[in-house]
């Protein structure tokens, strides 16, 4: 099957930091070049499509924010899929707690979803003038504390439904390994008893939203990651071709002893060396 679409991840993948990968930007421009379309995926939802997509061509490949898909998104559309379909209820005021970064609140304007802050649910509740939050989602931020942790608990344990923008335990960063979002979720869950449901990759949500954003078939995709427990399982578990990339987490070695269902279908040291794939 022709390769006609790319979803790409992007810390490990594209950037590290403030830092291309290795090969990066020379194997995407190529793609691109060959008529391969792009949407670059990620579990960081702390920052909107805008700063993302500005961070990649600041790199040197030219990207719009609709090339641009975060794990904030695809929890909005899973929650407005629910608003639509009626089994969200908005009435009386209710909102959604948007708990990470400021891509988390973006996404739920996308789709035009009502959201508080953490801070604007505990002030409203000292006040006296409590406000009902229906749904909780929570995604990565530099920033997010435990007085935001708490507020989801208490809404959670209240009865309000809870989704998670991923369960990556940790993030790449320049310096190594920093703590990701599915370590803050794991303490929300342990104070309410409870688990979220999780969207963002290795769960099916991404990767559906993701294929429909670029308009193509499942076939004539394939998912190029650096992560097998997240990027390559995902894709796996939904039918996607995989590529796994050699600039972030996983190594070869592990590539080649792990299980079937998280075995790319290539591995590379970098994106150029893939070029076989879009090229005649």
């Amino acid at each position: 099957m022709t390769l006609r679409g790319i979803l790409c991840d992007l810390d490990g993948v594209v950037y590290r930091g403030d830092q291309a990968c290795e090969g990066a930007v020379e194997g995407l421009l190529d793609a691109r070049a060959a008529g391969v379309r792009l949407l670059f995926m990620t579990n960081n939802a702390s920052r909107p499509p805008e700063d993302v997509a500005a961070h990649i061509s600041r790199l040197g490949v030219p990207v719009e924010a609709g090339e641009v898909l975060n794990a904030s998104q695809v929890a909005a559309e899973v929650l407005s899929g629910r608003r639509d379909r009626g089994e969200l209820s908005l009435d009386g005021g209710a909102t959604v707690l948007a708990v990470g970064g400021v891509g988390v609140g973006a996404a739920l304007d996308q789709v035009g979803l009502p959201w508080a802050s953490p801070a604007d649910v505990r002030e409203r509740a000292r006040s006296g003038d409590p406000l009902a939050v229906t749904a909780v989602v929570q995604g990565y931020g530099p920033q997010v504390g435990v007085t935001d942790l708490t507020e989801a608990v208490y809404a959670i344990r209240s009865g309000a439904a809870w989704v998670a923008t991923n369960d990556d335990a940790t993030l790449p960063t320049e310096r190594g390994l920093a703590m990701g979002n599915g370590s803050l979720v794991a303490a929300v869950a342990h104070a309410t008893g409870t688990l979220p449901e999780v969207v963002g990759k290795p769960h099916a949500p991404a990767y559906r939203i993701a294929v429909e954003r670029l308009g193509l078939d499942l076939e004539e995709c394939l998912m190029l990651g650096d992560r097998l427990d997240t990027d390559i399982a995902g894709a796996a578990a939904v039918g996607l071709r995989s590529a796994l990339v050699l600039t972030g987490v996983s190594s070869r070695a592990e590539a080649e002893d792990a299980p079937r269902e998280l075995r790319p279908d290539h591995v590379a040291a970098t994106i150029p060396d893939l070029r076989f794939l879009w090229s005649d």
